[in-house]
């Protein structure tokens, strides 16, 4: 997760380069074994509530509306699009980024993200929240050599450990 964490400072997703975040955007290929497996839980079309806290006590409520659009694989992800931003879901260990990025397009708008581990239909994680260069300032913080939280806790306490100004948020799917 520090890894993911520190990738998505510095890429934003496909929707949003697509909507004039990046002019280099490339399509990532399909994993060479087709769509994510049924059982997986997270599926385009479905729609996906991020709240949570933010460090400075703000509270703030997202729905993250997956698009139809097939997943992407990307390295040990499953890439999901919103016209937000996007859904990243790693089956080996659960864990998951979602982000508003719509904010970060205006210039000084606030991009929020989330990260932590989703069991079933819901998930719990650390939240960021502020403009891309704050965000980025934040996850240059982290020592890439950390190893990988298994927890959303081990999450929460190795970024605030590094200094990191983190909230708690939930990722909930809408029935």
């Amino acid at each position: 997760m520090v890894r993911a964490l520190l990738a998505v400072s510095l890429l934003l997703p496909p929707s949003v380069a697509l909507a004039g975040g990046s002019q280099n955007a490339q399509p990532r290929a399909v994993a060479p074994f087709g769509a994510p497996a049924a059982h997986l839980p997270v599926k385009p079309g479905q729609t996906w509530i991020l709240s949570g806290t933010a460090a400075n006590g703000q509270k703030l409520s997202r729905e993250v509306v997956l698009t139809a659009k097939a997943a992407t694989w990307e390295g040990d992800s499953w890439d999901f699009d919103s016209e937000l931003g996007g859904l990243s879901y790693t089956p080996q260990d659960g864990s998951f980024y979602a982000g508003d990025f719509s904010g970060g397009l205006v210039a000084g708008g606030d991009v929020v993200l989330c990260l932590g581990f989703l069991e079933g239909r819901t998930g719990r994680g650390a939240l960021l929240v502020g403009t891309l260069d704050e965000i980025k300032a934040e996850t240059d913080k982290l020592d890439a050599d950390l190893p990988d939280p298994r927890t959303t806790e081990e999450a929460l306490a190795t970024m605030r450990a590094a200094g990191l100004k983190v909230g708690t948020c939930t990722l909930t799917l809408k029935k």
